[in-house]
């Protein structure tokens, strides 16, 4: 056989053993893998640019832990194709949270994901560092779940999410959306969508520069639900209308301590705009003001809650949106069961009764014993003395032990009576970056030093779930969540000191929600005609 042709012969196995395999529905990303590779579990592609190149509806793209750089020039991640609604292409992070699309603020990326395609999912992410927009929309029926999406729009002008005109249908579903735009600027905010019956639900829409959500109808933005948000410590506001507007409903919403008001409006006409069962507290300039700068919509204000949401934590550096015991939005809502049934945690809403407002539903979690004194945490010497709480049905308490020959280490047993994944949470006091961090270990000893679970600094004691920071930049402040998996039976918690000063009040084990398979299409949501 002449060379060439067999070079040929080669390539075209190549090609038939990845359609194969793409036709049998995953393709699977690592860091560790080569774009040279089938795509498969043990043998991953390296880029995500090169598994979406081969992706075909139906297909689902697993990206494993790790930060992704790859784009292409003028674009950042290009997602131009379409699947349909009852196979989307599916863009998911194996660990939600663990795989990081970086766009590094290259000036030739402009965005980090620009999205004219269709019938895509994009979820779990942790997206950043795009220098216009974090993602770019010019697609229909598009969802993005379950996506921490912060730090973008460093240059000015621009977005976490932005979805032109042109689009329809849209979804954006218990996704985290912080920190985004420049401070100061009037230009940036977290959601700026002007498409066709958009959904925008569970979501935390948090300390961006301007807005949380800006709602632009340079042609007349119809039927969008803002359903179960929350928007806080906003530069500016929770919520603006601009310009055409038609059908907005915005419902069981948590606004609270924006910079003005927390719904806005500039320039702004229409009709149908439906405000009911939100609670408002804190924001500079008042509840609302459905006037401003000449507007003159129809709108109907509904029900609306005052009172104060008792978040688990309420302060712009901690901020966690969970709800604590008799906030005034337990049991306020509206029912909205026939729009959708989780919460930002995969949590069942009931299919009767009122809601909880806000993307959380409240759960009454006893944590053990009460809580010991708070006793200093030692990086090299001293016993580490802490209660142990345990939440949750599938977690026992055995028993706990401070062993005195760990030197600066408490260890614990307890049972897991029901397998599956968990997450740890540590009440701290971590006042400072060089008292932000300690160890923790299931069951086996730690072998890597630097393998060190970081909480993120807090103002007095606060809940931090323990994390891995990556690459050592403070960037959220809970970082990149780790899960542990257990096994049914007894394990040992073992937590070590790294450095002086922090302080811990209890430590809880947590299942994680199991978090529901993407829709197919949009067949579990309502649409708008």
């Amino acid at each position: 056989m002449h060379p060439t042709a067999g070079r040929r012969l080669l390539v075209s196995l190549f090609l038939a053993c990845a359609l194969v395999h793409v036709r049998a529905g995953e393709l699977y990303v690592s860091t560790q893998g080569s774009d040279l590779n089938l795509g498969t579990l043990t043998a991953p592609l390296r880029t995500l640019t090169r598994a979406y190149s081969l992706a075909v509806p139906g297909v689902t793209i697993v990206v494993m832990p790790g930060v992704y750089t790859d784009y292409q020039s003028g674009w950042g991640l290009h997602l131009s194709k379409a699947g349909t609604a009852a196979s989307p292409i599916v863009l998911r992070s194996q660990v939600k949270g663990g795989a990081v699309i970086d766009g590094q603020n290259a000036s030739d990326r402009n965005k980090a994901i620009y999205l004219d395609g269709s019938y895509n999912v994009i979820d779990g992410f942790d997206i950043k560092g795009g220098p216009s927009h974090g993602i770019f929309i010019e697609g229909n029926f598009n969802q993005i779940l379950n996506c921490e999406i912060h730090h973008n729009g460093n240059s000015g002008g621009g977005q976490g999410i932005y979805s032109s005109q042109s689009t329809r249908d849209n979804r954006y579903i218990g996704n985290y959306i912080h920190d985004n735009g420049v401070p100061g600027s009037n230009l940036d905010h977290g959601l700026y969508l002007c498409g066709d019956n958009e959904m925008v639900i569970n979501n935390v829409l948090f300390r961006n520069a301007t807005y949380g959500l800006h709602i632009a109808g340079y042609t007349t933005v119809n039927n969008m639900k803002v359903y179960n948000n929350v928007m806080a410590y906003n530069g500016k506001g929770g919520i603006i209308l601009w310009m055409a507007v038609s059908g907005l409903e915005i419902k069981n919403n948590i606004i609270y301590q924006n910079g003005l008001y927390g719904i806005d409006s500039y320039d702004a006409h229409g009709s149908g705009v439906v405000v009911d069962h939100n609670l408002f507290l804190g924001n500079g300039a008042g509840d609302h003001s459905f006037a401003g700068g000449g507007s003159d919509y129809s709108y109907t204000l509904g029900t609306k809650i005052s009172g104060d949401p008792l978040f688990v934590n309420s302060t712009s550096a901690g901020f966690d949106a969970h709800l604590r015991a008799g906030s005034a939005a337990i049991h306020a809502g509206l029912n909205l069961s026939s729009v959708f049934t989780t919460d930002k945690d995969g949590a069942a809403r009931p299919a009767s009764g009122a809601w909880d407002i806000g993307p959380y539903v409240y759960t009454n979690v006893v944590t053990g014993p009460p809580l010991m004194p708070t006793l200093s945490f030692e990086a090299e010497a001293g016993q580490i003395v802490s209660p142990f709480a345990v939440s949750g049905g599938a977690v026992s308490q055995s028993s706990d032990t401070v062993d005195p020959s760990l030197g600066g280490a408490a260890r614990y047993r307890f049972n897991i009576t029901q397998a599956g994944d968990y997450i740890v949470r540590a009440a701290v006091n971590a006042p400072g970056i060089n008292s932000d961090s300690f160890f923790i270990n299931i069951d086996a000893e730690p072998t890597d030093p630097t393998m060190i679970w970081d909480i993120g600094i807090t103002t007095g004691t606060q809940e931090r779930v323990v994390s891995w920071r990556g690459n050592g930049t403070f960037d959220a402040p809970q970082f990149n969540p780790k899960v542990f998996v257990f096994s049914a039976g007894e394990h040992t918690l073992t937590v070590r000191g790294r450095e002086a000063n922090t302080l811990i009040d209890r430590i809880t084990v947590e299942p994680v929600s199991p978090r529901p398979a993407p829709p197919q299409g949009f067949r579990v949501l309502a649409s708008g005609p």
